[in-house]
């Protein structure tokens, strides 16, 4: 098993929330981003699945009509984070 992180660890990923987006925009569905962010969770406690390249590619649908999701710029700071920590912890297993 690899060493958390300073800065980013599963149970921060597991934990974070994130607030609406603005009025009259949808956001990103919140189904695909809680199932994306429990792979990426899975990623830091172990050396296995996601690449850095998967979070950096990874997109979300829009939720239904007249719903909102979360807030896109709240998601994206997140994502980036994880994609640097997965990206350091495959520069250590080289």
């Amino acid at each position: 098993m690899t060493e958390p992180l300073p800065g980013l660890t599963a149970d921060d990923v597991r934990t974070a929330r994130f607030g609406r987006p603005e009025w009259g925009k949808r956001g990103y569905h919140k189904g695909e981003v809680d199932a994306f962010l429990e792979l990426v969770a899975g990623r830091l406690e172990t050396s296995d699945g996601l690449t850095a390249a998967d979070v950096h590619n990874v997109a979300f649908s829009r939720p239904p009509i007249g719903r909102r999701g979360y807030n896109e710029d709240q998601v994206d700071v997140l994502l980036d984070r994880a994609e640097a920590a997965i990206r350091q912890l495959e520069q250590m297993r080289r």
